[in-house]
């Protein structure tokens, strides 16, 4: 069985980061050893999970960039080399999880051979996992430029509003336009509500989403995320991590 590779995605505050913390916990509790990605630029996962001090992606993509700027003849041929030990200097290594945060990319201009490049790292580096778990924007269009293009699970998060739903639909209309990128499965998750709205439903269904089912709103992860409390120590029975179990369970990821 090769790498299964989950990515969250949704609009802003649909809850990505959390889940995402949360879905690493039960792959924790397995005695799996996940890889995460914090693939969105507001960096909510290294939030969710209490770490600081990291040095992102895309720091190292700048400096890839300069010692690209510099480069001639073969110092040309070490950019990989340059990029191997720049995206293990980024890595996150714990115990039970490895973390990688890609950050912000400020630099102007097309790179596409230096995105390339750093995105074979990355898959190259995902490969030696078996699990691995992406907290990605609404789109994928920075999933495909920097990350990866196998993605095996795509969950989309959406609320009881419109606005959630058309993103939901948007989103994926963009995975299906994706070239490389074909899941085996896409669908969608109602994230802090008691029951989907029916209406929403019917509109997510009839745009040929999947509905896989909702979790609720759980005081628990309010409180923690209020103290600063890592979410990977979420209690066992906290509502939402066990709707979320049941949910993975179901549909045959975890």
């Amino acid at each position: 069985m090769g790498t299964r590779t989950i990515a969250y995605l949704g609009k802003g505050g649909s809850g990505k980061s959390i889940l995402s913390a949360l879905t690493a916990r039960l792959f924790i509790d397995l005695g799996a050893r996940p890889l995460l990605i914090d693939a969105d630029p507001a960096m909510g996962l290294a939030c969710a999970l209490g770490v600081e001090g990291f040095k992102t992606i895309g720091e190292a993509r700048a400096e890839i960039l300069r010692q690209a700027s510099i480069a001639k003849g073969e110092e040309a041929a070490r950019l990989s080399e340059i990029i191997d030990y720049l995206l293990l200097e980024a890595l996150v290594e714990a115990p039970d999880h490895a973390l990688l945060v890609m950050g912000h990319t400020d630099t102007v201009g097309c790179y596409c051979s230096v995105n390339n490049l750093l995105r074979e790292t990355v898959d190259q580096l995902a490969a030696q996992f078996g699990t691995v778990i992406i907290d990605a924007e609404a789109g994928v269009e920075q999933i495909n430029r920097e990350v990866t293009r196998s993605v095996t699970h795509a969950i989309i998060l959406t609320d009881n509003s419109l606005r959630g739903a058309r993103t939901a639909l948007l989103a994926k209309t963009k995975i299906d336009r994706s070239l490389g990128m074909n899941p085996e499965l896409t669908g969608v998750v109602f994230n802090r509500v008691a029951a989907p709205d029916p209406e929403l439903v019917a509109l997510l269904e009839d745009g040929g989403l999947r509905v896989l089912g909702a979790i609720p709103d759980d005081p628990v992860i309010a409180e923690r995320d209020r103290l600063g409390l890592s979410a990977l120590e979420m209690p066992g029975d906290a509502a939402a991590l066990t709707a979320l179990r049941e949910l993975l369970v179901r549909e045959g990821i975890l």
